[in-house]
């Protein structure tokens, strides 16, 4: 049974965004359930998973920013960066990670990104509070 499930207080406004974001609580429910059955073989899938959501989403985000003329683009990709570098780590010490890490890492990301920094920078441009002049 999963831990946490994708509800419209998480939603950003974007169909798409909303999707991929959506991939992120699946892999969060992964990574505890994984925790649940102490199946630390699952952790190497799990954080290539991890590497392959956000190729795909931040590419996808960053450019509905960039299409949308949103002014902090490089603040907001440099976050990204942030998560691929923890990622990367991940990849190269599985021996040393375990699926309380990753757990609470996507839980953090989930909270302070997504709940928090996407929500406002997508809803400002939504909004029509930021410009890119």
């Amino acid at each position: 049974m999963p831990l946490m499930h994708w509800d419209e207080t998480m939603s950003v406004g974007v169909i798409e965004l909303d999707r991929q974001h959506q991939t992120l609580v699946a892999l969060i429910n992964e990574s505890y359930e994984a925790i649940q059955r102490q199946d630390e073989q699952f952790l190497a899938t799990l954080i290539d998973r991890m590497q392959a959501y956000a190729t795909i989403h931040f590419e996808t985000e960053e450019k509905y920013l960039r299409e949308n003329g949103f002014p902090y683009l490089e603040d907001h990709q440099q976050m990204h960066v942030g998560f691929r570098e923890e990622v990367e780590g991940l990849q190269h010490n599985t021996s040393k990670t375990n699926s309380s890490q990753v757990f609470i890492f996507l839980s953090r990301w989930l909270t302070n990104h997504i709940m928090e920094q996407d929500k406002k920078d997508i809803l400002s441009i939504k909004k029509g509070l930021v410009s890119s002049e």
